[in-house]
């Protein structure tokens, strides 16, 4: 059972890591953006979406930890794995559903404009729905597990 702790641990850490780092290249995007459009005539968007995929994104990771600490602590672990998965269910919907509308490089696309359709960032949005998939049927592993232990 400490395995399995340690893994949602170091999991949770990495997703964490990694929306934070999507949080803080988003921000410094929108900063950089008059230094783009003056030297590059790119226009860079504000997205609300891409704002609220890193977010649940990042959510996700950080109630993954805690639940993992909490579990290991003997306090409520429950509550953060259901904030987790349904924050990692919503960042799920969010790629979906803008991908329908915009495309598989959709955050590309919603920051861009026509700038943002390449085949690489297509790739990568691809990747990263994956990804997201396989860490929201880690966390329904997780709930699984809690129901069916003693």
């Amino acid at each position: 059972m400490k395995a399995v702790l340690y893994l949602a641990l170091t999991v949770g850490v990495l997703w964490s890591t990694f929306g934070l780092l999507m949080l803080v290249g988003y921000s410094l995007l929108s900063y950089v953006s008059p230094f783009l459009n003056d030297l590059l005539n790119i226009t860079v968007k504000t997205s609300r979406w891409f704002l609220a995929f890193t977010l649940s994104f990042l959510v996700s990771g950080m109630c993954t930890c805690f639940y993992s600490l909490a579990k290991a602590n003997g306090d409520n672990h429950v509550v953060f794995l259901s904030f987790a998965f349904s924050s990692s269910a919503l960042s799920i919907a969010i790629q979906i559903y803008r991908m329908v509308v915009n495309g598989l490089g959709w955050f590309a696309v919603d920051l861009f404009g026509s700038y943002g359709d390449l085949s690489l960032v297509k790739l990568v949005s691809v990747a990263l729905l994956l990804l997201s998939l396989i860490f929201f049927s880690f966390q329904f592993s997780l709930i699984r597990m809690e129901r069916y232990s003693p």
